[in-house]
């Protein structure tokens, strides 16, 4: 018997996505690159909150004054002549968001291994059942 798949949209592009229950392991994002992409984001964010503290304005001048004079000890060449064009923007083409690969036999593929799973799908996450310690398995028992 196949494993079912779950469909969620990535946390961060809304690309909707299918993952069969063997890769299945709580995943949010669509991809390594979403992934990576929202990490760095959030890090960034951090930053920017800790920049927002005393601490962190203090050690960031710190950093800025040792930069400083890091820069005033290098004078070695000129600057270059500012020949300035005026600069267009390329048109990129939007990234197409795909419904997952129903196969005509009626099978799903999934997004991270691209192995075949069955053709329904889950929308939340399996659950497992809990497990059982021994002492609960005493006190069920009838007399």
């Amino acid at each position: 018997m196949k494993h079912s798949s779950r469909l969620f949209y990535c946390a961060r592009c809304h690309t909707q996505t299918t993952i069969c229950s063997h890769c299945d392991r709580g995943q949010l994002y669509c991809s390594t690159d979403c992934s990576q992409a929202a990490r760095k984001k959030s890090c960034h964010e951090a930053g920017l909150r800790y920049q927002n503290t005393f601490n962190g304005r203090m050690k960031h001048a710190l950093r800025q004054n040792r930069y400083r004079a890091r820069q005033r000890e290098k004078v070695t060449h000129h600057g270059s002549k500012s020949n300035t064009k005026n600069a267009l923007l390329q048109k990129v083409p939007n990234r197409v968001k795909t419904m997952p690969i129903l196969l005509e036999h009626g099978e799903l593929t999934c997004c991270f291994c691209k192995k075949n799973s069955a053709c329904w799908v889950r929308t939340g996450f399996l659950r497992h059942p809990p497990k059982h310690h021994p002492s609960l398995l005493l006190r069920n028992r009838s007399p």
